[in-house]
């Protein structure tokens, strides 16, 4: 397998995985670890990781989980958006430009997820690249196959 295919599908993985669980944000009892912490965690399970692997990918966790918003600092918008509807009158604008930021602080959290991700996969060897992609081939085609099953 061709490694521009392995990113491409670790890459459509995350961003797979991001979008559904992205539902249950902090907001909804993930207490700021984020969707994509726990998916990481999860992928990198049977790996075989050397220390050395582990230790770096540690090390790019804490750093990106240094970067995301903590609960108490989204709560505060919602508490915003929540007054803006509940008022006498409706301020569109206000409104607007509350949840333009809150989209731009979402876009910027699935940018620094993806480049976690990228980071990690620096670390990974072509073996461990490959057994990675498999794995979240496997996790999109039983995704698929629930939603089809719901349907």
């Amino acid at each position: 397998m061709k490694y521009s295919t392995v990113i491409a599908l670790v890459f459509s993985g995350l961003m797979a995985t991001n979008s559904i669980s992205s539902f249950a944000g902090p907001e909804r009892g993930h207490e700021g670890h984020g969707p994509a912490m726990g998916f990481h965690l999860k992928a990198l399970k049977g790996l075989d990781l050397s220390e050395a692997q582990k230790e770096q990918i540690k090390a790019l966790m804490e750093q990106h989980r240094a970067t995301m918003p903590k609960p108490d600092q989204v709560k505060p918008e919602m508490e915003q958006l929540k007054a803006l509807v509940q008022a006498e009158s409706f301020d569109e604008a206000a409104v607007r430009a509350l949840l333009e930021s809150k989209q731009k602080d979402k876009l910027d959290q699935d940018v620094a997820r993806a480049k976690l991700q990228f980071e990690i996969n620096k670390v990974l060897t072509t073996e461990q690249k490959a057994k990675l992609a498999e794995r979240q081939q496997k996790w999109q085609e039983k995704a698929k196959a629930r939603a089809e099953a719901k349907s």
